[in-house]
């Protein structure tokens, strides 16, 4: 009895110890799941680097080069006029531009008596005792540098043909009139060129007393009139029209067959 007893406790001891030591084999090879999850899972991989951006070639700096010398402004010739004026005065102080009309005879001195605006009614440029008189404008309303609004030049009609003697034949003519556009007056310091807009038969009545044409009403209204003038002897010509600023030129003599009334030719000075 003892014997089976003392055989059954060795076979227990034996059967322990080779259970302790199987378990404990089983416990080493067991591995916890999120160990065995991350065994796996795809071995990471170190992200590329990436290679440094190229910089961008500099931009060249634009090479300064010296402005190029302007070309120097030529400066004009002075004005020469073919009017000899020295010559002119020594004969007659009162001589201060000269009139000429192309493709006529009209080709004379202007004057002005700083005295007696009547002087040159029979008196030529000279300052010799003439019936022909004198191309002139009077002192008392236009100076002599030409820059007033209207200037007057006043000259005799000469059968002869003398002074404005043939200004109303040939102004008057429709054809003469088309063709010729322009007079030209001549001053010691410029060449001045008048665009011709009318020539007409006018009243008697002094116009430079009557009218103030530095009142630009007054310049409207006159040259309104002259182009509203009703006349087979009046001419127009429209695109030298005046408007107040403008310089006005009028020639004057004695109307055809009534020597109370005028003829005039007017001239409107172009730049």
């Amino acid at each position: 009895m003892k014997k089976r007893t003392i055989y059954i406790l060795c076979g227990a001891v034996l059967l322990a110890g080779a259970l302790f030591f199987a378990g404990k084999a089983i416990l080493a090879s067991w591995t916890p799941r999120a160990a065995r999850t991350e065994a796996l899972a795809p071995t990471a991989t170190a992200a590329p680097e990436r290679p440094s951006p190229t910089p961008a070639p500099a931009t060249p700096k634009p090479v300064e080069t010296a402005a190029p010398t302007p070309e120097p402004t030529p400066t004009p010739e002075p004005y020469v006029s073919p009017v000899d004026f020295e010559a002119l005065r020594e004969l007659n102080p009162d001589i201060y531009a000269w009139l000429e009309i192309p493709d006529t005879d009209i080709s004379y001195p202007l004057v002005q008596s700083a005295e007696d605006d009547a002087y040159y009614l029979d008196h030529n440029s000279d300052k010799q005792y003439s019936a022909n008189g004198a191309l002139f404008s009077e002192h008392q309303y236009n100076g002599l540098d030409l820059t007033d609004p209207v200037t007057l030049i006043y000259g005799h009609h000469m059968k002869s043909g003398a002074m404005f003697g043939n200004l109303q034949m040939l102004f008057s003519d429709p054809v003469f009139f088309e063709e010729n556009e322009t007079f030209t007056v001549y001053t010691p310091v410029s060449e001045l060129t008048y665009g011709v807009f009318a020539a007409v038969p006018y009243p008697g009545d002094h116009i430079l007393y009557y009218h103030d044409f530095s009142d630009d009403a007054v310049f409207e209204k006159f040259f309104a009139g002259i182009f509203n003038t009703r006349d087979l002897g009046a001419r127009f010509r429209e695109e030298y029209a005046p408007a107040p600023g403008d310089k006005v030129m009028i020639l004057s003599t004695c109307l055809i067959g009534n020597n109370t009334n005028r003829f005039l030719v007017m001239g409107k000075m172009l730049p």
